[in-house]
């Protein structure tokens, strides 16, 4: 049984800056806790996550670990951004801050059987891209305990250099000061539970010591197995294994000897295959092949069948080297199934698919309020593990008169300026005065989290694939943005902006077909209705 909530560290960001101002302590005291998600299996599960993504509309450029030094995500082919990964997420790429980003994860890693996210923690110090790397982290520590689910830090002392072990301490100053104060942070023996990537930098017990000086409750330390030397004995509570070259050998040989100690810790990855050479950037080149879900597979038995009593999942989202477990549209959600079925969770695929539908719509109806309170009921449905109200609920949303679409019917798309409409003629869209015929009705869709309009006649998608004077309605994957269209609002209006031009569907040359165009928000002829 979970102990009763306490105070929790409100932690406040400035979203544009995102310094490394220590959160404001706040006097509200929480609601219970949501319950968790029934296992077959006592071991605890914890998944590891990065903070480090960032896009234009988090940082105003795409971050280092979307792009290394050879990609550019701005260059879209087959409606995929070019991204320094092999795999690429359902979702798109995302910043790590997003809150509906955040929501979605959290979600996905409950109903796959996680009892919490370990971390990967830049620390304080004001170089390279750490200070949002660590406001990211924050951004999603604030969200856990909403969900119900616990967190502890991997410290990453390689941010640090030589002799720097005093300054190291404010990391752990901050984390006295902000984590380990909150009552879903992982204890073990009452004891702060931190990982250390490493040690990289800080090879002396005398250094962690110093590091470590003053810090109350005193956390115990767990380094990369072979290194409780390095650390000190008395600061480590144990250690964990990560991913090898000399795969699996090395697990294999951690789990051997896992019984000596206190609280030995597994890990399961599901291949390795980096970007690093073909991003330009250092890192290892190995490679551990997926095989599907066979390696994962593979080291989730071995790590259930050991004696360890914690399993880190490694990892949730390192698409430089290939080891992320999140939705990706090459393996889909095959890895959080798997754990489903390994680890005796009760919920499917099913579930997770109405995850990420409340995470379409949340990008979908961005700024409309109603909508909006409506999927922060859906969010507490499915953190209560109530999924049939919460689809029930997504499927009202749908169907509402305040949300265009009816999945059935369709719905007309009517110009301001002319009171035409819309319609598909043999893939060319056209608009003409009257509205007779399935041929003016479209179905708006979200794949992706993106919007498409499906011809009701034709089936086809209105799209800008070739570029043409005109706008097309033909037959293109669901992954070609130049189907995806936003659909924003001017003065009571929609604009109908292409996602991947960023031009704007408008009858400015009255042509008799509709257009594409950069054309100023404020021309009645790229205003619509849709009915």
């Amino acid at each position: 049984m979970k102990k009763l909530w306490t105070l929790l560290c409100a932690i406040v960001l400035l979203a544009c800056t995102k310094n490394v101002q220590e959160p404001v302590q706040s006097t509200q005291l929480l609601p219970a806790p949501p319950p968790a998600v029934t296992k077959t299996t006592s071991k605890k599960i914890f998944i590891h996550w990065m903070p480090w993504f960032e896009t234009p509309a988090s940082r105003g450029a795409w971050g280092y670990h979307w792009k290394m030094n050879t990609q550019n995500p701005d260059v879209i082919v087959n409606g995929k951004r070019q991204i320094a990964a092999y795999y690429y997420p359902k979702t798109g790429p995302y910043a790590s801050a997003d809150a509906d980003i955040i929501e979605y994860q959290l979600l996905l890693m409950k109903y796959a059987g996680a009892d919490g996210v370990f971390i990967d923690w830049p620390g304080t110090r004001v170089r390279y891209d750490y200070p949002d790397n660590l406001a990211n982290s924050n951004a999603l520590i604030a969200k856990l305990n909403a969900v119900g689910l616990q967190f502890s830090i991997v410290h990453e002392d390689r941010n640090w250099d030589p002799g720097m072990a005093s300054n190291a301490n404010g990391d752990f100053v901050y984390m006295q000061n902000n984590y380990f104060n909150q009552s879903n942070y992982l204890r073990w023996n009452n004891a702060p539970v931190v990982l250390n990537f490493g040690p990289i930098t800080f090879h002396q017990p005398s250094e962690w010591n110093t590091m470590l000086n003053g810090i109350n409750p005193r956390p115990k330390i767990w380094p990369l197995y072979g290194f409780t030397n390095e650390v000190g004995a008395s600061n480590v509570g144990g250690e964990f294994p990560w991913i090898y070259q000399q795969h699996p050998n090395v697990v294999d040989a951690y789990y051997a000897q896992a019984a000596s100690f206190a609280w030995p810790m597994g890990v399961v990855y599901p291949g390795f295959n980096s970007f690093y050479a073909a991003g330009g950037a250092a890192g290892p080149t190995w490679q551990i092949a997926h095989n599907g879900t066979s390696t994962f597979s593979t080291m989730l038995d071995k790590a259930l069948n050991s004696s360890v009593g914690i399993i880190q999942f490694a990892t949730w989202n390192d698409y430089g080297e290939g080891t992320m477990i999140e939705p990706t549209e090459e393996f889909g959600y095959s890895f959080l199934t798997t754990m489903q079925q390994k680890l005796g969770v009760s919920f499917g695929q099913h579930d997770l698919e109405v995850i990420f539908r409340l995470y379409q719509y949340r990008k979908q109806y961005a700024g409309n309020s109603g909508v909006q309170s409506q999927l922060n009921q859906v969010f507490t449905y499915l953190v209560n593990l109530q999924v049939s109200n919460a689809e029930s609920l997504l499927n009202t949303i749908s169907g509402n008169p305040g949300n265009p679409g009816n999945p059935s019917t369709g719905v007309y798309i009517k110009n301001r300026w002319l009171n035409t409409y819309l319609y598909d003629d043999n893939g060319t869209v056209k608009y003409s005065t009257g509205n007779t015929g399935d041929k003016y009705k479209w179905v708006q869709e979200t794949v992706n989290g993106h919007t498409r309009f499906k011809n009701v006649a034709s089936n086809n998608y209105l799209n800008i694939e070739h570029l043409y004077s005109y706008v097309e309605c033909s037959n293109v994957p669901n992954t070609f943005w130049s189907s995806y269209w936003a659909v924003e609002t001017y003065s009571g209006y929609k604009r109908l902006r292409n996602e991947w031009q960023n031009t704007f569907i408008n009858l400015e040359n009255q042509s008799g077909n509709a257009q594409c165009t950069n054309v100023p928000n404020f021309f009645e002829s790229g205003h619509w209705t849709i009915q």
